[in-house]
C-alpha cells in the first residue's frame, strides 16, 4: 500500500499530527509536509486544522472510506500469498481411504512424486469421518472418500463426485454361507468386522443428522450382531481367517483381498451404489495445489472404469461436477 495513504490513514484515524507520527516513526514536521503533497497532487483539502487537533472534510471522509478498503485489500492479498507460500512448503497432505489407496491413488501418488520430486507431501490413511475433522482443522488440504451422509452444511467442503461403487461380504474360505446366494439376513448369526469404523468424537463434530449416518447399520442388522472393529486392515483379516465373522467393506477390494485368501459371498440384495469423491474447503477450489490433484485424478479415473461406475465429468482438466453443502442437503 503507498506510503502516504499508510499516513494518511494514520493522522485520519488518531486526528493528531503529533500521535500519528509518533506511531509511525517520524518527525510531524515530515508527516505534516507529506500530507500537504497529498492534498496538492489530489487537489483537495483532507483535513480542517484547528488548535483542538485534525478533522477530515468532505474529501477526507471520502479518502479515508477508500483507503480502508485499500488497506483490507492489500492485507488480505498478503494473507493470500503467504498461505500460498505456506503450502507450497509444507507441500500436498492428503487423506484417502484404504481402498481407494490400493485401487488408483498408490499409483497416483507415484506419478505426483515423479511431476514434483522436490516437493513434499503427506498422505493420511483414515476413513471420511476423520479425514474429513482433519480438513476442517486445516491438517489435510482434501480427501477421497464416501461422500458423508448427514454431513454438517455448515462444513464449508465441498464436494466432486468421482465414481459409484458397491460393497461386498467378505469371509474366510470354508465360511458356513460360501457356495449358495444368501440374503443380508442370512448374516445375522455370524460376527461383523467393522474396519476403521466412525469414531463417536468425529460423528458429533461433523455429522448433523446422525439418523442418516445409522441407515447402514440397520441394513446389516449391527445392532443384533456381535461387531469386531479395529483401524487395522491386517488385524481384520486375521480376525476373519480365524473365526466365521463376515466384513462388508467395498467390491473394488475383492482382488485384493483375495491374496489373503478371502472370498466373496453371493448376497443376492445389491449393497449400493454409495458415491465415492474429493471433498476440499470452498476456499480451495482453483487452488493450483488442488488442482494439480483433481489433473492428475482426471487421467487416472478410466484405468478403473471397468471396476466403478464413472461420474466424473472432466472438462478443461477440471472436474466439472462440484456440490456446494447446502443447508438441508445430505
Amino acid at each position: 500500500m503507498e506510503k502516504s495513504l499508510r499516513q494518511f490513514l494514520m493522522v485520519a484515524e488518531m486526528r493528531s499530527l503529533s500521535h500519528a507520527a509518533k506511531r509511525l516513526f517520524i518527525s510531524q514536521p515530515t508527516l505534516t509536509h507529506n500530507m500537504k503533497k497529498l492534498e496538492e497532487s489530489l487537489g483537495v483539502e483532507l483535513f480542517v486544522r484547528s488548535p483542538k487537533g485534525m478533522s477530515l472534510t468532505a474529501y477526507g471522509e471520502a479518502l479515508l472510506e477508500q483507503a480502508r478498503i485499500m488497506r483490507r485489500v492489500h492485507e488480505n492479498t498478503l494473507s493470500k500469498l503467504e498461505q500460498m507460500r505456506t503450502r507450497q512448503e509444507r507441500g500436498l497432505k492428503v487423506g484417502v481411504g484404504f481402498a481407494w489407496w490400493q485401487l488408483f491413488f498408490r499409483d497416483l501418488f507415484r506419478e505426483y512424486r515423479a511431476q514434483h520430486p522436490g516437493a513434499p507431501a503427506h498422505i493420511d490413511i483414515a476413513n471420511h469421518l476423520r479425514s474429513m475433522d482433519q480438513l476442517l482443522s486445516g491438517d489435510i488440504d482434501l480427501f477421497i472418500g464416501h461422500k458423508i451422509v448427514g454431513l454438517s452444511p455448515r462444513s464449508g467442503a465441498v464436494f466432486m463426485p468421482l465414481f459409484r461403487i458397491y460393497d461386498k461380504c467378505f469371509v474366510r474360505p470354508g465360511h458356513p454361507l460360501l457356495g449358495r446366494p444368501c440374503s443380508l439376513d442370512a448374516l445375522l448369526d455370524y460376527p461383523h468386522v467393522d474396519v476403521t469404523p466412525d469414531e463417536s468424537r468425529y460423528r458429533r463434530q461433523v455429522i448433523e443428522d446422525t439418523q442418516l449416518k445409522e441407515a447402514d447399520r440397520n441394513v446389516y442388522h449391527l445392532a443384533e450382531r456381535v461387531v469386531w472393529s479395529s483401524n487395522s486392515m491386517s488385524a481384520s483379516l486375521d480376525i476373519m481367517l480365524e473365526s466365521d465373522a463376515v466384513m462388508t467393506y467395498t467390491g473394488t477390494l475383492a482382488n485384493y483381498l483375495a491374496q489373503f485368501g478371502i472370498c466373496e459371498l453371493d448376497i443376492i440384495e445389491p449393497q449400493g451404489p454409495f458415491t465415492v469423491g474429493l471433498y476440499t474447503l470452498g476456499d480451495r477450489v482453483g487452488d493450483e495445489m488442488v488442482n494439480t490433484l483433481v489433473r492428475l485424478i482426471g487421467a487416472y479415473l478410466p484405468g478403473i472404469a471397468d471396476q466403478v461406475d464413472m461420474i466424473a465429468p472432466m472438462r478443461d482438466g477440471q472436474l466439472a461436477s462440484v456440490e456446494w453443502i447446502e443447508p438441508g442437503a445430505h
